[in-house]
């Protein structure tokens, strides 16, 4: 597992991460679930446990994410459930969260964690927690449970949830993850400045320049990407600047513009009024929707018009093929349909529902995937 180039390595019964971070933390967790079937297959439920223990300066003893996790009662979809990692605002908690998207995200398996201290390590919060490390692992196990589809991994945040949301896009390269929504906070200045991306080098430290944020990032493509921000946030400045929360933050539509680039659009920003959607709400849609910013009034909160968008950005339950940036016959995610590509979908052959290698999104793993992926062999996608 890579998380802005830095290499980590994980078991089913613990997990260890070595990395270059200036606490140099060893992280262990213990990952317990329950809910298995009689035939052995590992199913994500309403009372899965899953104990993710990390150690760093503020819990040198170890703590544990508190993991709420709710998932539909009807039966998945071909490939398993999408997954939405909910993280809340500062001063919330994740089973909070559940209740006001479940409705927004009706056909998705919803995961929320808890923030130390009830925050997310940004640069002036409480939390110096190895919260991109946890996201990662958490990722990576969800992808674990035969009932959840591996390549449709998303996540959203609201305010202090929407800046971990913001790195989680900068620093976690992993495949599968498919849509980004970022809720009443854009990209800061510790995050894109000097016309790069960075995350922290070490321990977020709001004396710092830019709070640490020196270690230059590689956002990967073909993930989707959600903005909603309000002018009259009283909170996070629409139009850039300095905060209460003690960070500075780029112009909202600005920050998706360069959310935009790295994901591949070559073009000017989209200035001007938007597309009105309704209730006092337009939109700027880049790349044929795979970025898009939504501009509203409602202060730091959501109205009916932006929880409707989140519901047609995160889609229905059905696999719709593959993302922006990843053409068909390109089951790795990495851009590139080639021998990779023909070894994932025989690794997987015969699987039904798996996801990972099902060419065609269908369910099933057969001699119809390795023609679609023979079928574009050396295709790059756009």
């Amino acid at each position: 597992m890579q998380v802005y180039g830095r290499s980590y390595s994980w078991s089913m019964a613990s997990l260890i991460f070595e990395s270059d971070f200036v606490l140099r933390p060893v992280i262990l967790a213990s990952l317990l679930t329950t809910g298995s079937s009689a035939l052995g297959d590992e199913l994500l439920t309403n009372n899965t446990a899953i104990e993710l223990s990390f150690e760093w300066s503020q819990a040198p003893d170890g703590w544990v994410y508190p993991m709420a996790v709710q998932v539909p009662e009807t039966d998945p979809p071909a490939g398993g459930w999408p997954v939405c990692i909910l993280l809340h605002g500062n001063g919330g908690n994740g089973q909070a969260l559940l209740g006001p998207f479940s409705d927004v995200l009706d056909c998705h398996a919803l995961v929320a964690p808890t923030g130390w201290a009830n925050s997310w390590n940004l640069c002036a919060e409480s939390s110096n927690a190895p919260d991109i490390e946890m996201l990662s692992a958490l990722i990576e196990r969800l992808q674990s449970f035969d009932n959840v589809h591996p390549d449709r991994i998303s996540l959203l945040g609201v305010s202090n949830g929407a800046g971990l949301v913001n790195r989680a896009l900068l620093e976690i390269g992993l495949s599968g993850v498919d849509r980004h929504c970022a809720i009443v906070t854009q990209l800061s200045e510790a995050q894109f400045h000097s016309g790069e991306s960075f995350g922290p080098d070490g321990e977020t430290n709001d004396s710092a320049p830019f709070c640490g944020y020196t270690l230059p990032c590689s956002p990967v493509t073909g993930r989707r990407y959600l903005s909603i921000c309000n002018e009259n946030d009283p909170i996070i400045p629409y139009g850039g600047g300095g905060s209460p929360v003690g960070m500075t933050f780029l112009p909202a539509q600005a920050a998706t513009w360069e959310v935009a680039r790295m994901q591949g659009y070559i073009g000017e920003q989209i200035t001007g009024p938007g597309e009105y959607l309704g209730e006092n709400v337009w939109s700027y849609v880049y790349l044929d929707g795979q970025v898009v910013h939504l501009r509203g009034f409602e202060g730091h909160g959501l109205n009916s018009t932006q929880r409707e968008a989140i519901t047609e950005f995160f889609g229905g339950c059905d696999w719709d093929g593959p993302p922006p940036g990843q053409c068909d016959g390109d089951v790795t995610g990495d851009s590139y349909v080639g021998v990779e590509d023909i070894l994932l979908v025989l690794e997987s052959w015969g699987n039904t529902g798996a996801g990972v290698g099902d060419a065609n999104g269908d369910g099933q793993i057969n001699v119809d995937d390795l023609l679609l992926v023979i079928a574009h062999f050396g295709q790059a996608c756009p």
